[in-house]
């Protein structure tokens, strides 16, 4: 099974963060990790390694290395955690606009061919987000854009790994697309606040709720 847009994090087995990947195959006895500056471990080597779903949540395995390279991590599975749902607590509802810096699409920078190019977000998770634009998207175009909260600036950068076809409920008709999108190179300190950003969300809409009933 190949599945690039999983997001992976690896631990030493004092849970002391390590290195970060994407999911290159998984089954019942090997989990593979591509990536770049992923820890160089001697072999046999104890790791705690995080799958993140996008929809399920965090499945955590640990393991033995059986290969660690500067862009590669095999390892042996010992043993599986049950799923951490994390759906319900972190991806968030949000309304919100962004003007896009840049957008790439097959390793080319195409913004100045479109001009003031604007996102909606309409979902968010620590790991990606769902938007729509006013541009048509393509699967694996990367985006860039300015997220401020707190009033520190990030800029994030995205990439378009699935679409979705929006059809009125009336005629049927296409009228739209959203586009789901995964982060890319994202520090610690950038998730950190997205979290943050994603709790103080979330307590919102439960106020907003509460009011409303």
């Amino acid at each position: 099974m190949i599945d690039t847009y999983k997001i992976v994090k690896i631990y030493d087995e004092d849970n002391k963060l390590i290195g970060k990947g994407h999911l290159l195959s998984l089954n019942a006895d090997i989990i593979k990790i591509k990536g770049t500056k992923l820890p160089i471990l001697s072999l046999e080597s104890k790791v705690i390694i995080e799958i993140y779903y996008e929809f399920s949540g965090i499945a955590t395995y640990y393991c033995r290395t059986i290969l660690a390279s500067y862009n590669q991590l095999n390892a042996h599975i010992v043993k599986k955690d049950p799923v951490i749902e994390r759906r319900n607590s972190l991806k968030i509802r949000t309304d919100l606009s962004y003007y896009v810096r840049s957008l790439c699409r097959n390793n080319a920078d195409i913004t100045s061919s479109y001009p003031r190019i604007k996102i909606n977000m309409l979902n968010l998770s620590f790991g990606g987000m769902l938007i729509s634009s006013n541009i048509e998207l393509y699967i694996n175009d990367v985006i860039t854009f300015d997220f401020i909260f707190d009033d520190e600036p990030m800029l994030l950068k995205a990439k378009v790994i699935r679409i979705d076809k929006i059809y009125d409920n009336i005629t049927k008709d296409l009228i739209s697309y959203n586009y789901g999108c995964v982060f890319e190179d994202l520090p610690s300190y950038y998730e950190d606040l997205i979290t943050k950003y994603l709790f103080k969300r979330q307590l919102s809409l439960y106020r907003d709720k509460k009011e409303q009933e």
